[in-house]
This record gives C-alpha cells, sequence and structure tokens, in this order.
C-alpha cells in the first residue's frame, strides 16, 4: 500500500452489540450507537480509470465510428471538436502562482486563476478528443499544457480561503486530464512523474489540509459543502492518477463520516416526500437555503465525485463503499431530484425563457437549516438561519452534471422511474457539453464540473 501521503482515518462501518443478559439479571454492555473502523482498501488501478475507464472510452469510439451513436452524442462530440478549447494549436499561460481570492501579498497582486482553470479544462477536453479519435495531435498538445504548467507552477494561494477553491476546481480537472493522457505512450516517464509530483505537492496538500483542518478560526461547518466536494474530488482524483490507496481511502471514509459539509450526511439537510404527487422521495441539499446557483453546483460536483468513485468500483467491487451512488438509498438522486425539481420549468431549462416554475417556492418542502451559528468560528456575525428554498435570481440555471446522474440511476442501476425530474434535466440539456458551451458562461461556475457527459454516458 502507498504511504507517501499521510492518511487520517475514519469510516464507518457500524457494528451492532446487544445487551448481555446472565443470571444477574440484564447488564446493559451496549455500545456506542457506532462504533467504526475505517476502510482500508487496496485498489487495482487499470487506467484510465477516473471519470472514465477504457470500456467506457471504448464503446463510445465505436459507436461513433459506426455511426450507431444516438444523435446527441454524435452532436455533442462535434461541440467538443469545435469547442473553443480544443482549438489547435492551443498555447497555455502557466503562472508561479495560482492566486484566487485576496491577492495582497502574491507576486502579481491579483487574481489569476483564470489562466489555470482554462489551460486544464483545455488539457481535459484534449485528453477526451485524444482518446477517442486516436489523433496525437490532440495527446502533445494536452501534455504540452500539462508539463507546462508542473514546470512553472510552485504554489496556490492568497490571504484568505479562496484558493482552497482553485485548490479543488483546477486540481481535479487537472487530474482527470493527466489520468487519461498516462495511458499515452508519447508522455516520458520523467516528464508525466514531475507532473504527478507537481500535483501532490501543490494540489494534493492543499485538499488535505482544507478537508482534515479547515482553516483557522473556522468550525468544521463553516464552509459550504461546494467546498468540501471539490477538494474531495481533487484528493480522489490525485490519489487515482498516483495510485495512492490511503488517499482514495481518505475521501471514501470522509464521505461517509467526515467532519464537513461534504460528507454525506450533512450534504443531505433534510429528506421529503415529492410534493407534486410522484412519491418519490426528494433530498434537501444543504445549500438550497442558500441559493440556486449554489445548490446546483453541488448536485454536479457530487456527481463527479461519485461517478470517479464509482469507475474505480467497477475493478474493486470488494468495496461496497466506493458505490457513493448507491449510499443511504441513493441520496444523491433523491438530492438530484429535489434540486432538479425546484429549478425546472414547463417546456425550458432556462429562467429567462418563457415558462412557469414546476413548484411554487412556498410549495416546496424544507427543512429549517440553521448554518454556523453559535459554532467555534471567530467571526459571529456570518451566521443564518434557512427556513424555506432561496427562490433567488440563480433559480433555473444549468451547469452539466445531470447526464452522470440520470444515466447512472436509470442505465446502470436500472431504476425505472424513480428520476422524474433529474430525467427532465438531463432531456432540456441533452446535449449537455460543457466549458465553451456559451450556456455555462464564461466566469468560475464555468469550470467547477468536468462536463461533456451526454457524449461519455449517454445511451
Amino acid at each position: 500500500m502507498n504511504k507517501s501521503i499521510y492518511f487520517g482515518a475514519a469510516l464507518c462501518i457500524t457494528v451492532l452489540v446487544s445487551c448481555h443478559t446472565n443470571d444477574f439479571g440484564t447488564v446493559d454492555l451496549t455500545m456506542p450507537d457506532e462504533v467504526t473502523r475505517p476502510v482500508e482498501g487496496q485498489y487495482k488501478y487499470n487506467h484510465p480509470t477516473a471519470m472514465f475507464n477504457e470500456a467506457d472510452f471504448t464503446r463510445v469510439k465505436e459507436a461513433l465510428n459506426t455511426g450507431s451513436a444516438a444523435a446527441e452524442v454524435q452532436a455533442e462530440f462535434l461541440n467538443l471538436k469545435n469547442n473553443t478549447y480544443t482549438m489547435l494549436p492551443y498555447t497555455p499561460q502557466p503562472q508561479t502562482q495560482i492566486v484566487r481570492g485576496d491577492a495582497t501579498g502574491t507576486i502579481g497582486g491579483s487574481e489569476n486563476y483564470s489562466y489555470a482553470m482554462k489551460d486544464a479544462a483545455a488539457a481535459y477536453q484534449m485528453a477526451l478528443l485524444w482518446k477517442l479519435t486516436d489523433d496525437a495531435k490532440y495527446a502533445d498538445a494536452s501534455i504540452n499544457i500539462m508539463n507546462q504548467w508542473a514546470n512553472v507552477c510552485t504554489e496556490i494561494t492568497s490571504n484568505d480561503a479562496n484558493h482552497y477553491l482553485a485548490a479543488g476546481c483546477q486540481g481535479y480537472t487537472f487530474a482527470n486530464a493527466a489520468e487519461i493522457m498516462q495511458t499515452y505512450e508519447g508522455w516520458n516517464s520523467q516528464s508525466l512523474n514531475k507532473f504527478k509530483n507537481w500535483m501532490i505537492n501543490v494540489f494534493a496538500s492543499k485538499n488535505y489540509y482544507f478537508l482534515n483542518t479547515k482553516p483557522a478560526n473556522t468550525c468544521p461547518f463553516h464552509y459550504w459543502s461546494n467546498w468540501d466536494l471539490v477538494n474531495m474530488c481533487s484528493y480522489l482524483a490525485i490519489g487515482i492518477l498516483t495510485e495512492n490507496d490511503d488517499m482514495v481511502n481518505y475521501i471514501v471514509n470522509y464521505f461517509y463520516s467526515g467532519n464537513g459539509n461534504g460528507a454525506l450526511k450533512y450534504l443531505i439537510a433534510g429528506t421529503h416526500l415529492d410534493p407534486l404527487g410522484s412519491g418519490e422521495t426528494i433530498c434537501q441539499n444543504q445549500e438550497s437555503g442558500r441559493d440556486q446557483g449554489h445548490a446546483m453546483m453541488s448536485v454536479a460536483v457530487a456527481a463527479n465525485l461519485a461517478q470517479m468513485a464509482y469507475t474505480l468500483y467497477q475493478s474493486n467491487t470488494e468495496v461496497a463503499q466506493l458505490d457513493f451512488f448507491a449510499a443511504d438509498d441513493n441520496a444523491l438522486m433523491k438530492m438530484g431530484e429535489y434540486v432538479a425539481l425546484f429549478n425546472l420549468k414547463n417546456g425550458s431549462d432556462n429562467a429567462n425563457s418563457i415558462g412557469s416554475w414546476l413548484i411554487t417556492a412556498d410549495k416546496m418542502p424544507f427543512t429549517q437549516y440553521v448554518y454556523c451559528t453559535g459554532c467555534s468560528c471567530s467571526n459571529q456575525n456570518h451566521g443564518a438561519t434557512h427556513n424555506g428554498v432561496a427562490d433567488d435570481t440563480g433559480r433555473g440555471g444549468v451547469r452539466p452534471g445531470w447526464e452522470i446522474i440520470y444515466n447512472h440511476y436509470a442505465k446502470v442501476k436500472g431504476l425505472g422511474n424513480g428520476y422524474v425530474y433529474t430525467q427532465q434535466f438531463a432531456g432540456k440539456m441533452r446535449p449537455e457539453g460543457g466549458v465553451g458551451d456559451s450556456r455555462y458562461g464564461h466566469n468560475s461556475g464555468a469550470f467547477d464540473q468536468l462536463g461533456w457527459g451526454t457524449l461519455m454516458l449517454y445511451r
């Protein structure tokens, strides 16, 4: 087992111990409610094995080559080939520091993380194209981006906590690009190893510190779920890239029993019956009372996290906990249903277009959520109590990720009609696309998730 990165444990296999009865009567020897031991899996890494595996690429490539791919898949493939971030030649712009947040005291004195988010997206998208076309031009361009960043960049920084978002979002994008490209013979071993070390030292170190420690003077629940989730994605993807069992186990354990809002028990903030009468259970998101943009982000990034874990699970089925999708009776599907229901319009997925909401805010079930009040944070002015779902201007906005949820539960798990609103949302967005699609804009929100799910997953 690779132990090059420190592993802090904590899962959660519950052991039930009942009362012991003897001749002197009943003596309560009941153990605490949860006696836990960590998941300590040792894994097989059949690269690529992060977002997608070799079987996924073979299936899609064959369908494209034979013309049997669904029209939506073919359309998304063309969109990817014609995307801004796959145009050749591509010139990366590596920076010594990646700065997101308060830039005082940094080399450039201003934020510059957009260079990393654009180049990471380009590296990932060109890696997809190489795998589906065998065109070495895409492979070489993707590797050139990653080599240049590993040669130049030394840290992610700012004078506030916002740089942890860059460590997460750009960390798992770069790592997924490299996970695909390490199957390319043209990436020499010295450069590949340098890139892996860069990912560990610059990104994984930040991911681990954030998840395990949290920045000073804040309680474990100060940071909204999306902060945890992007750092979980990055640490998991880098663990897979570098075949580090301890890193993978850390994220598996954190997902089930971590002390932060990315852990499933905190990510789900309420359980309800669908008020429109479908009979299904839907789950309130930890950010549902904050605003819809972040609630949507949490769904999309959680979908990326679960997809990576499930791809690894397919080669390691003895570690059942890797199936995040199945956790807590398909809780991620139910969370997607809640967010999709509130953000859907009849006939449109665009909040600015004509159409009425499927449900009004006053009809949406909601469990009161108390955020960071009376906690150990040094600043006690940021707490809030949410008494209803956030009916804000971000409602109806879109992010790629719904294709992951829909296709897993509908096609992989075969759960029939247990995903009414996710199915509608995925259908309205298909082909889903990713960075470079005008629906997602050009700010950081477009780069928080990997996208291109219709191409790789839709059947």
